[in-house]
């Protein structure tokens, strides 16, 4: 008997762009109506009116919520790359709009789930399965996850894309940017253009579900010499560009993490941080995404599923290289060296201010210093965290990478940024230096 579970939490998406930007219209008037009728509310209570504050209301907030919702895979990975993590804050008025959009969102209708099914599987699809529960379980920027049973028995997990979203990338990404530029949420300086670039550059790969999954195999089959690492196995039969079926894979997120011991953090830390130099030096193909949620922890033997593949890349020769260099240089922990390294290499921006060159300066420094004084690395109580607050927020900014630098070696450098502050919240300690020799012998340095 197959098993139907009725959803209570499903909107329909709007599909086309027309729909999509005249939605968008209509947030930046609400916007304005909002912040004005809170700067006439500080007006007639004498109060000094305060623009920052009325942009950031509880009404504003909920209304670009509502908005950002049907811009889902555009806004969502916007969110994403600029929130890595929470102490790191772009702007308050960002902050907690993106914390509330990851919390939230739409899902299909049951009639748009059906019509995307019926468009990649046949009108005959239910006959694979014993059961398929139409309420999805998880959602992702693009789409969302449905658990089922096939005819086998096998527990697959099914990526179903959200219609419209592949044809409407470039006009969902203007639109973003015309909201961001015109809502006046953006901190000074803030590179927009960087960030919908490479917000692009993501969607396209993720948009693929058939690449997805030759991903997965790929990585399936690199792994097997791994132990305690998973990923799951692809359905062919029943994935296409829009839809992925994959063996569901069950454990705990990786953000629970932070109530278990410190032995627990460290083993996961270092199958994470090894896991990380192979696909550099080794494999040449990385997992980029640092979303926490692509990782699950088994509570039977510790091991690690990854679970999202939408976002690799290639390490191209030239990135490889420039990461056997960055491995070298640092083992020396010769600050001056390791500075030069950087100048040479475009890792500081040829703009940078002379006070954002000093700020990187110290975290280098820092940086080396604590590595070399300590045999393991404490990411919690490293100081170099310190150094990257909201007062400093515009030298951080320009830690960005050069365009000079491939886009392979810029989202590798996002998803070592994301690992390094997931370990400072689950307060990780690695021998670092140990960790890097180990490689740099391998390699031949």
């Amino acid at each position: 008997m197959k098993t139907i579970i009725e959803q209570n939490n499903a909107k329909r998406l709007p599909i086309s762009s027309l729909a999509r930007t005249t939605l968008s219209t209509g947030l930046l008037f609400r916007l304005g109506l909002n912040t004005s009728q809170s700067l006439l509310s500080d007006i007639i209570s004498v109060k000094k009116p305060d623009l920052r504050s009325a942009l950031v209301s509880k009404k504003n907030v909920t209304a670009t919520v509502n908005t950002l919702k049907n811009l889902r895979g555009a806004a969502m990975k916007f969110g994403q790359l600029v929130s890595l993590d929470d102490s790191i804050i772009l702007s308050p008025e960002l902050a907690a709009i993106f914390a509330q959009l990851r919390s939230s969102g739409f899902s299909m209708t049951p009639r748009q789930l059906k019509k995307v099914l019926n468009e990649n599987w046949g009108e005959g699809w239910l006959k694979n399965f014993k059961n398929f529960e139409v309420r999805p379980f998880a959602a992702a920027s693009i789409g969302q996850v449905h658990k089922a049973t096939l005819k086998s028995g096998e527990t697959v997990a099914i990526k179903v894309q959200f219609p419209g979203v592949k044809k409407s990338i470039d006009n969902d990404l203007n639109t973003l940017k015309f909201i961001m530029k015109n809502s006046g949420m953006l901190p000074a300086n803030f590179p927009l253009e960087y960030y919908i670039s490479q917000c692009g550059e993501l969607l396209r790969q993720e948009t693929d579900y058939e690449l997805e999954a030759a991903n997965i195999n790929d990585f399936s089959k690199f792994l097997e010499s791994f132990s305690g690492l998973k990923v799951p196995k692809v359905y062919d039969e029943l994935t296409t560009d829009q839809t992925i079926t994959m063996s569901f894979l069950e454990g705990q997120e990786l953000s629970s993490l932070v109530n278990f011991n410190q032995s627990k953090k460290d083993k996961i830390a270092l199958s994470l941080i090894e896991l990380l130099l192979n696909e550099i030096f080794n494999f040449k193909s990385v997992q980029t995404d640092p979303n926490l949620a692509n990782f699950l922890v088994s509570k039977d033997d510790n091991s690690i599923s990854v679970l999202d593949f939408g976002a690799c890349c290639r390490v191209s020769d030239e990135t490889y290289e420039l990461y056997k260099g960055l491995l070298a240089v640092s083992l020396t922990l010769n600050v001056e060296e390791i500075k030069l390294f950087l100048e040479e290499n475009n890792f500081v921006p040829r703009d940078a201010s002379a006070e954002g060159i000093k700020f990187i300066d110290k975290i280098v420094a820092t940086a080396t210093e604590e590595i070399s004084r300590h045999e393991v690395f404490d990411f919690q109580k490293s100081k170099v965290f310190e150094l990257i607050t909201e007062e400093n927020l515009n030298l951080y900014l320009e830690l960005i990478p050069s365009s000079v630098l491939g886009s392979d070696f810029i989202f590798i450098q996002r998803k070592i940024l994301g690992l390094i502050l997931f370990f400072r919240v689950i307060g990780a300690r690695l021998p670092l230096h140990k960790i890097l020799i180990k490689h740099s012998k391998v390699l031949g340095l």
